[in-house]
């Protein structure tokens, strides 16, 4: 199973930083999230704007291949996964996992679970009891040429959406901290506490 953190967004709530680089407990938001899904996958990437991915050289994203969205980051997130999935489809394994680049508190079996929920060759999606996690997924790299044309005719521009008309799947989680995601500087500091009290928990 290949990986790829999707982390092309524009952060336009947090001011158009690059969101993955802000330090969370001192290190870059992204450190966390592949300190959580490494493990997870046999070889993992990176979906990142193409000027910005030289500003992830400091980070422990470095040893990744960068994979640029080749829809310009018109298709928002889906581009992503496209872009993921094109590579995935160049080194022959079945199946690529996805995950969002400001999710820093990981299930560590994420991909374990969602690949026990598979079964009809279609995605599997986590989900908590506030929303599906459209990035938190894996995709059969057969529906790859369909998500394009999807995309290209515009019916595919909601993350969520399209994986209800792929007919995805959907694993339960139970912890929706697990999921928290950073958008803006207040998320930021709950996600300090969030991770003060699971360090001090162990």
């Amino acid at each position: 199973m290949r990986g790829v953190i999707v982390a092309g967004g524009n952060a336009l709530r947090m001011g158009g930083l690059e969101k993955p680089l802000v330090l969370l407990r001192g290190r870059p938001l992204i450190d966390h999230v592949i300190e959580r899904v490494r493990p997870q996958v046999e070889t993992l990437a990176l979906n990142a704007k193409d000027e910005a991915s030289a500003l992830y050289r400091d980070t422990a994203a470095r040893e990744f291949p960068v994979l640029a969205d080749r829809l310009g980051g018109e298709a928002g997130p889906i581009g992503g996964v496209l872009a993921g999935l094109d590579w995935a489809a160049s080194c022959g394994p079945d199946w690529l996992a996805t995950f969002p680049a400001d999710t820093p508190f990981l299930p560590l079996d994420l991909v374990e679970r969602l690949v026990a929920q598979a079964g009809s060759g279609a995605p599997v999606v986590a989900i908590t009891r506030e929303k599906v996690q459209g990035l938190c997924a894996i995709w059969p790299v057969s529906c790859r040429v369909v998500l394009e044309d999807g995309i290209r005719a515009g019916r595919y521009r909601s993350l969520w959406w399209t994986l209800d008309d792929l007919g995805a799947e959907r694993c339960h989680f139970e912890d929706p901290d697990a999921f928290f995601n950073v958008n803006t500087e207040e998320d930021l500091a709950d996600a300090e506490r969030l991770a003060k009290a699971a360090k001090n928990s162990v």
